[in-house]
This record gives C-alpha cells, sequence and structure tokens, in this order.
C-alpha cells in the first residue's frame, strides 16, 4: 500500500510539474503578444502624429518625392541647331515676355525678329543661357538690354538677332506679384498656418493625397483661390517617382484626359492648374497638347512651373488660347530661412514698378517663417499681391 501510495504521489507530481510548465509557457506567450501589440499601436501612433504635425516633403506612401531634385543631373542629349532654333521660338518669340512678333528682312544672312513686348528679365535670360551651355557648347546666346537685342550664335557665328523696343521711361505703376504655393496635400498644418499670413498666396493641391479634398473645403470656406498641382514626369524618373496617379509619356490621349478629370474631381473648384516636375513630359509638345485642350474644355488656366529651361508648355497654352503664364523665380530651393527671405526680396525687386511676377514656393516650416518674418517690410513695398488667377492671360 505504501509503495503504491508513492506511485501515486509521483504521478501526481509529474501532472502537476507539467501544468505549471504549461501555465509558464501560457504566460510568456501572452506577454509576448501582448508586447508585439503595444509595440505596433506606439508605431502606428507615431506615423500618425507625424502626418498630422509635421509637413511632408519627402516621400508619402505611394513613394511619391514631392520635389523634383534640384541637384540631380539631367541627362540632356546635345542640340542640333534645329533644337537651339526650336528652343529660342517657344523661350523668346513665342515667350512670356513676347506680344508678338514680325519679320525684318535679313542681314548678311543673319535672321531678323522685331519682338513686340518686354526684354526678358534677368532671371530668364540666366536659366535660358544655363540651359544652352548644357546641351551644346557651340551655342551662345548674348544680351543686351541697353540696345535691345538678343543675338543667336552657332558655332561663333550669327544666326538669329532678336530686336526690342528700348524703354526710355519706366511707368509709376505698382508691380504685381502671385505666389504659388505647391504640394499641398499631405497634411493640413502648413496651409493654416499659410491661411494666417497677411499676404496673398495661392495654394496649388496635389491630387490623390491624404487630406487634398480637406485642404479643399479649408479653402473654401476661406474664401480662397487654389490651384491643381499636375503631377507629371520628370526627366530623372523612375528613380523619381511624381506619383502612381501621374501623367507619363506613352500614355495613350483616353488615358492622359482621364487622368486630368480625376485631378478636377480630386480638387474641386480651382481656378487653374501647375505642373508639379514634369521636367520631362513638359518638353513634349504633343504631350502638352492633350493636356492642354483637356484643361481649356474645363475652362482652366495653366501656368508652366518652368522646372526646366526647354519647356514648351507655356507656348503650347499659348498658341491654344488657353489663358496661361509662366514661373519667374523659384524662392525655397534652400531650406534656409536666410535664403528664402533673400529670395523674397529679390522677387519684389523684380516686379520693379509695373512688372508681373509669378514665384512658386512650398510648405516648409522655413518658408512660412521667411513669409511671416518679411510680413511688415512687404506691406511697406509698391507691390501689391494678387492670386494667381490675375496674372495669366490669353495672347
Amino acid at each position: 500500500m505504501t509503495a503504491k501510495k508513492r506511485q501515486t504521489t509521483k504521478k501526481n507530481g509529474r501532472k502537476s510539474s507539467k501544468k505549471k510548465q504549461l501555465s509558464q509557457n501560457m504566460r510568456i506567450l501572452m506577454a509576448s503578444i501582448f508586447l508585439f501589440g503595444f509595440v505596433i499601436i506606439c508605431l502606428f501612433i507615431l506615423v500618425r502624429l507625424q502626418t498630422v504635425f509635421l509637413p511632408v516633403s519627402a516621400s508619402n506612401q505611394q513613394g511619391l518625392i514631392y520635389e523634383e531634385p534640384i541637384d540631380v543631373i539631367h541627362e540632356l542629349k546635345p542640340y542640333s541647331y534645329a533644337d537651339v532654333r526650336a528652343l529660342i521660338e517657344n523661350q523668346l518669340i513665342n515667350g512670356p515676355d513676347s506680344m508678338g512678333w514680325r519679320k525684318l528682312p535679313d542681314r548678311n544672312n543673319v535672321q531678323v525678329r522685331q519682338i513686340y513686348g518686354d526684354f526678358p528679365s534677368v532671371p530668364f535670360l540666366a536659366e535660358l543661357e544655363s540651359h544652352l551651355e548644357q546641351v551644346n557648347h557651340l551655342v551662345q546666346l548674348k544680351a543686351s538690354r541697353s540696345k535691345g537685342t538678343i543675338d543667336l550664335y552657332w558655332q561663333g557665328v550669327l544666326q538669329l538677332e532678336l530686336q526690342y523696343r528700348v524703354t526710355a521711361t519706366v511707368k509709376s505703376e505698382r508691380g504685381k506679384i502671385a505666389v504659388i504655393m505647391d504640394d499641398i496635400g499631405m497634411s493640413l498644418s502648413p496651409l493654416k498656418k499659410l491661411l494666417q499670413l497677411d499676404i496673398i498666396i495661392t495654394p496649388s493641391i496635389l491630387p490623390g493625397t491624404g487630406k487634398a479634398r480637406s485642404a479643399t473645403s479649408l479653402l473654401q470656406d476661406d474664401g480662397r483661390e487654389y490651384m491643381i498641382h499636375m503631377p507629371m514626369q520628370p526627366r530623372s524618373y523612375p528613380q523619381t517617382n511624381p506619383g502612381t496617379n501621374a501623367l507619363l509619356l506613352g500614355q495613350s490621349e483616353a488615358e492622359t484626359r482621364r487622368l486630368i478629370r480625376s485631378y478636377i474631381e480630386g480638387v474641386p473648384g480651382a481656378s487653374g492648374c501647375n505642373n508639379h516636375m514634369g521636367s520631362r513630359y513638359t518638353e513634349e509638345s504633343k504631350a502638352m497638347q492633350i493636356v492642354l485642350s483637356e484643361l481649356k474644355q474645363y475652362d482652366l488656366f495653366f501656368i508652366d512651373s518652368r522646372t526646366i529651361a526647354g519647356s514648351v508648355a507655356f507656348s503650347e497654352a499659348r498658341k491654344m488660347g488657353l489663358k496661361t503664364a509662366t514661373r519667374n523665380i523659384f524662392l525655397d530651393n534652400k531650406d534656409d530661412v536666410s535664403y528664402i527671405r533673400k529670395q523674397i526680396r529679390k522677387m519684389v525687386n523684380l516686379a520693379g514698378k509695373n512688372q508681373e511676377i509669378i514665384a512658386i514656393c512650398h510648405p516648409h516650416a522655413e518658408t512660412l517663417e521667411a513669409f511671416r518674418l518679411e510680413q511688415g517690410w512687404l506691406k511697406q513695398q509698391s507691390v501689391d499681391f494678387v492670386p494667381a488667377s490675375e496674372l495669366v492671360h490669353v495672347y
């Protein structure tokens, strides 16, 4: 009997030991599940807080880069003279400063054109000259503001002379400035700060972003004008991703028009559009003709952001009779408050006393701070800040 009792006791001890071991394993498993769940919840909360409170300028869930990197070296093919001539046609003869032109008699095999309108601005010519230097060392552009001429040389030989009217006096009208703030739609925080500024700034909303609809409603409630920031293929694509809903070369006309209609539906009530990236797309006339013809059906203007000096977007819009304009200056190529403040003052100087200037900036904390600091100085200048729609024209 004693032996049986001992045997029974041993069996019960083993059972008890197994139960304890099983219970301990369950506790470890439950603790692990709880810890894993806690970490996931914390990460989710951090992501949500970042979306709400931090303006996103690098990327979103789609891998979308918000600004085409200015330090990307674009692989530009060498231009022939025909390419250079076409570029001059787009940017100068039919450019934003031209109010028409007429052909004058050739002089010693040099073509001569008289251009009606203002002599192009210094930044505009600087960008064009820089682009020409990149694409072919055989081409040279020489501008003389005092003489009112721009000469095009190829292989050291003068090929084309553009003649402008030399103005002796400057009108005493106030300059007009339209500032466009691109990349709105990922967070409402920078938009709310923009609305607190005592300066007219036109937001341009990226369609398809998380807060695009909310931004639209907020601007409508405030009675503000806003635009559609249309994503287009950059030269550095696919390394630089303009978004899964972007306009890309090679898409069918039907797909292009469908995408544009989706942008309009996604940002209802917009007054016009400008391009997001697009350094490659805006070089193609046929592609831009489809885009612009669709915008014309909806009575929307188009402002060429000029992310590449060889853009044909403005020229094509002008030929089509669409309300259009082109960007004159970028304000925040550097995320530095001091630099941006200098660019703001440069923008005002470009406006002068009777010029119309379009500036583009982004919803960076540094940009908003620079405008806040410059508000007082800007109010003292002889310029008027206006919505973007006031500086688009039909030519």
